[in-house]
């Protein structure tokens, strides 16, 4: 009997403990492992997962380019004065030129590719050239005070900081830009020049080609002021309107 009611208790143990075995089982399949996806990896929670092939490794990453651009140059009219000394609201009238900009720079990425989406800044030293005519004086309301022959060239040497914001195949920039502007004016066939600060604003969007090579569209708007010149005018500024395009490769 009582080896009886000793089988009978080491089966009901068994029994007991196969199911706590099995309701253990269970419990430790429904709690997420490391590695093996857990619930992140249900359907509905696969769009907050970030793909690092997409986004890019954390942290900032550095990059070296190089880039260069032909543009159009749109002068505006600028206050001006002539030798006479005549100046009451007189502006200098000029006509569309070309000119071109290279630049090395240092960007700060978001990830180890240069096509990696996120936000990046970057640091460059530009060389640049602008090379247009003026042909005439005009005053307040636009009439012609006196028919000039003249070309003016600018070249800038300019530090720009820009930031930009990577998409999927697409990068816009917007920055501020200083540096140092030499300027030749030939007006009426006397030549002078003359040297000033510049500020210039770039904004632009670049399409990527390859991981490292993108098509860069942009305008940069400079600024020259208070230029003094020998010739039949004396005093004016130089203010422009680029609009370029170019390649950038970034390594």
């Amino acid at each position: 009997m009582i080896k009886a009611r000793f089988v009978s208790v080491l089966s009901t143990l068994a029994v007991a403990g196969g199911a706590l075995a099995d309701e253990n089982n269970h419990k430790a399949a429904a709690i997420p492992v490391e590695g093996s996806g857990g619930i992140l990896s249900a359907p509905s929670f696969e769009r907050y997962v970030q793909d690092e092939t997409v986004y890019g490794s954390p942290g900032v990453h550095p990059h070296v380019y190089v880039r260069g651009a032909v543009s159009v140059v749109f002068p505006f009219d600028v206050d001006v004065e002539r030798d006479s000394g005549i100046s009451d609201d007189l502006e200098l009238n000029s006509k569309v030129g070309i000119g071109y900009n290279a630049a090395v720079g240092f960007r700060l990425g978001p990830g180890p590719s240069p096509a990696d989406v996120g936000v990046g800044y970057r640091f460059e030293a530009e060389f640049a050239q602008r090379f247009y005519d003026t042909d005439s004086v005009i005053d307040s309301d636009g009439s012609t005070v006196e028919d000039i022959d003249g070309d003016i060239e600018v070249t800038t040497i300019m530090g720009n900081i820009l930031f930009d914001i990577t998409t999927e195949g697409y990068r816009g920039y917007a920055g501020f830009g200083a540096g140092y502007a030499m300027v030749d004016a030939d007006i009426n066939d006397e030549i002078d020049d003359d040297e000033s600060f510049a500020l210039q604003f770039p904004i632009g969007v670049e399409a990527r080609i390859v991981d490292n090579v993108w098509i860069d569209f942009g305008t940069r708007w400079l600024w020259v002021p208070s230029l003094d010149i020998d010739t039949d005018i004396t005093e004016f500024s130089v203010l422009t309107a680029d609009v370029y395009l170019g390649v950038l490769v970034e390594f």
